[in-house]
């Protein structure tokens, strides 16, 4: 029986480096932010959301322009919903491909990193929550770091990590080093692991 956990949190709270730690303690594991990078190199894809966005969203080189989009999600919802319409189904098909090769292969426990699992109302398609966090001071002054002011204002599209922590079953911070992060999942995965892989 294969567990399947969602990591999920804000902008810039840590769920990258958290599924980082977890592929180098050796789960399976996968982002739907990847997912989405090699959705936009599909022709099919780009058609689509040039149809949505305009010629100028695609640069000569062939590649989508994410600041673009960004900038317009943000000043029009509607094209939001839109885009979401796209490419929320090629994600969530992606994510069930990956967990059926899993379960063929007899793995017992995966990760998906989720940013908008709330928000899209996926908890049904997994066993467990762990939600990253960090102080809201901490999460603007990483996006300001980004250099992604436009960022900040994606925040009011998504449910208050407050919110998201009341509705996970773990919640990690991601104030701590990673070192210290990494010791904190070793002790939890110790119960997950002992049918799956020993960690050292």
């Amino acid at each position: 029986m294969l567990k399947k956990i969602a990591i999920t949190g804000g902008i810039a709270t840590g769920k990258t480096t958290l599924l980082k730690i977890l592929k180098k303690l050796g789960f399976p594991a996968l982002s739907c932010d990847e997912i989405v990078e090699n959705l936009y190199k599909r022709k099919d894809i780009q058609e689509k959301i040039i149809e949505l966005f305009g010629k100028k969203v695609l640069s000569k080189e062939g590649h989508i322009n994410k600041k673009i989009i960004l900038k317009k999600i943000i000043d029009s919802p509607s094209l939001k919903q839109k885009l979401e319409e796209l490419l929320h189904p090629e994600v969530l098909r992606e994510i069930m491909h990956f967990f059926e090769g899993l379960e063929r292969r007899g793995e017992r426990l995966v990760f998906v990193e989720v940013p908008l699992l709330f928000e899209v109302a996926w908890e049904k398609y997994f066993d467990e929550i762990w939600v990253i966090s960090s102080s809201e001071e901490t999460q603007r002054e990483r996006i300001y770091k980004l250099r992604e002011p436009e960022l900040i204002k994606l925040l009011s599209f998504q449910i208050p990590l407050k919110e998201k922590e009341k509705r996970a079953h773990k919640i990690f911070s991601s104030e701590k080093s990673l070192a210290e992060l990494e010791r904190e999942l070793k002790e939890i995965l110790k119960e997950y692991s002992k049918a799956y892989i020993p960690l050292e």
